[in-house]
């Protein structure tokens, strides 16, 4: 990419987003729905390339909050029944000086999203200690404060996640794909789901990302994972 990323963003956002339903596999409703970015610009050749050039030019909190707005202002909040949306954010984000101010507007602007806001705080390696701040507690904690829930996402993918499940205690726990993945013929991955699911009853919602075939997701239910999420269940699109 031969451009700066702070004056893409000043130019006028140019990129979408797209909601992809999360389904409660007990009532079979959609509970929630996860916003997910697409980039328009054909400059760009990913998201991921995108957010990656934004850390690298020191701008990465005015992409990642940008981009938060632009789902819930898209997200049909008055059409829906209570659905949650569910929101990536880096804590790099929450620890920003600003965040606060920023929940403020987003408040102000958007009065509505109180108690249907899920944040989803991403894992990346370019992040890594961040997470061993105590501050990160803390602001997770005010973030609670306002009336948002907290995710831990791909849970499983990384090596510490487990610990930080105990230590941070999120309302929501998002697992990997790969769990997902030939479930059905996976004795060890059924194990592993089964173990977590009965730890996080009570505490927090279990979610498995990544559902493609029928059968793993007859496996997830036998499994009582209380919530799933996948193209065999809803490619992300447009709402309204």
């Amino acid at each position: 990419m031969n451009f700066c990323i702070r004056t893409w963003l000043v130019e006028g956002k140019q990129f979408e987003h797209v909601y992809q339903p999360i389904w409660d596999l007990d009532t079979w409703n959609i509970f929630g729905y996860e916003a997910l970015m697409r980039v328009v610009n054909k400059a760009v050749p990913n998201v991921e390339h995108l957010f990656q050039r934004a850390r690298e030019e020191g701008c990465l909190y005015e992409l990642d909050t940008m981009a938060i707005e632009n789902s819930i202002s898209n997200f049909p909040f008055s059409h829906l029944n209570k659905q949650l949306l569910f929101l990536n954010i880096y804590p790099s984000t929450i620890l920003h000086e600003h965040f606060e101010d920023f929940l403020d507007d987003l408040i102000r602007k958007y009065p509505v999203i109180r108690d249907r806001i899920v944040f989803e705080l991403n894992e990346t390696r370019d992040e890594e200690d961040i997470w061993e701040t105590a501050q990160l507690k803390e602001k997770i904690q005010i973030v609670k404060n306002y009336g948002f829930y907290v995710a831990i996402d791909d849970v499983g993918k990384e090596v510490f996640t487990l610990q930080r499940i105990i230590e941070f205690q999120p309302d929501y726990i998002k697992l990997d794909r790969y769990f997902s993945e030939e479930l059905a013929m996976n004795k060890e991955k059924q194990q592993m789901i089964s173990l977590l699911a009965n730890y996080c009853k009570r505490k927090m919602v279990l979610v498995l990302e990544g559902i493609e075939k029928e059968i793993d997701l007859a496996q997830a239910k036998l499994l009582r994972v209380p919530a799933a999420q996948g193209y065999l269940l809803g490619e992300p699109q447009k709402l309204f």
